[in-house]
């Protein structure tokens, strides 16, 4: 079977970039290089095509009761308006995916699970939504989705959709949906619609100086600021305690999962920490990770930080901030301490 691709991949083509399979999609790694476009989103203003994201749409008068149901956050907290990143569990607090929750109206919610997720979590909902009145809708075949991101991407927005948005909230025109969202920690939006438009936004946004993003800055720029990424810092066999993420719960509501959470809250178990190495070296996810001489994990996430020309990453372990490890590359014990995140 052959890869997805999104309606701008013939633009990624044409531009030089390189294809890589990505979750089942042919998707641009890098345009002009990873460095040089890290910069551009740190410094200026960068665009990313991430129309291979879902949308999960949820409508009915029980809504906001079923989502709360089916993920860590409490919904009757959120209004019209309002974007929440939370996690949706399994009965054992197991991570399914992380999601942002869109509130477009209490009855009418959109979810944006992550590519390889989205029928996964369109299945989950339907097998748990027999007792709620709600309808839902996979449409990720039907919308785009671009991340605008960088210190300069909310002028070339209001020049763009003369609009502007506020971190983690919604605007709409008809079809369309801007976010004050994204995934590198720099200021800047998520524009969300149907697919036939994705052309004009793209273009629109690049003549106006929009440098064109891969997957590959969007890597480094997300780990520089600790952000998990699916099926690698979570796997389906780590909860949100272990991930660090508590923070997403509201404890105060029954969810899927949440009587496994708390079994373990109080307990002592080891949790996602910032690994900085300490000498010249890049590390990678899959690099063994020893303490006193003894291997006791791997990394999930590793990278050359093209702020800190620093090797950074992620592992799982019982260790202590500012404890020294050594880190396994190619035969060589790089030196390094966890630390707290995000590194910037």
């Amino acid at each position: 079977m052959s890869n997805k691709r999104t309606p701008l991949f013939n633009h990624h083509q044409s531009s030089g970039a390189k294809i890589v399979d990505f979750a089942g999609w042919d998707m641009p790694i890098q345009y002009s290089g990873i460095l040089a476009e890290h910069k551009a989103v740190r410094e200026n203003v960068g665009i990313f095509d991430v129309s291979h994201m879902g949308q999960i749409f949820v409508t009915g008068p029980e809504t906001v009761e079923f989502l709360s149901h089916v993920t860590t956050w409490d919904m009757k907290r959120q209004t019209k308006g309002d974007c929440r990143y939370c996690h949706i569990l399994d009965e054992e607090g197991h991570i399914i995916d992380d999601t942002i929750a869109y509130t477009l109206s209490d009855e009418k919610y959109m979810l944006v699970p992550n590519a390889s997720k989205v029928d996964d979590i369109y299945d989950w909902f339907l097998s748990n939504s027999n007792n709620f009145k709600v309808n839902i809708d996979n449409l990720s075949e039907n919308y785009f989705c671009l991340a605008l991101q960088g210190p300069e991407a909310p002028r070339l927005l209001g020049q763009h959709l003369n609009t502007s948005v506020g971190s983690f909230q919604l605007v709409s025109d008809g079809e369309t949906i801007v976010s004050g969202t994204g995934y590198t920690g720099e200021k800047g939006c998520e524009i969300i619609g149907p697919l036939n438009e994705v052309v004009t936004h793209w273009e629109a946004l690049l003549e106006m100086g929009a440098v064109p993003v891969g997957l590959g800055a969007r890597d480094t720029l997300r780990l520089e600021k600790g952000y998990l990424l699916s099926g690698q810092d979570f796997d389906g066999t780590q909860t949100t305690l272990e991930t660090g993420y508590s923070w997403v719960i509201d404890w105060n509501h029954d969810f899927i999962g949440k009587e496994a959470l708390l079994k373990i809250k109080n307990t002592n178990y080891s949790k996602l920490c910032g690994i900085l190495i300490e000498e010249r070296g890049i590390i990678r996810p899959g690099n063994e990770l020893s303490y006193e001489g003894n291997p006791i994990s791997k990394l999930t996430s590793g990278t050359l930080s093209p702020t800190l020309r620093r090797g950074i990453g992620m592992a799982y372990t019982e260790l202590g901030i500012n404890d020294s490890i050594t880190v396994k590359v190619r035969g060589n014990n790089l030196n390094g301490r966890v630390v707290r995140m995000p590194f910037l």
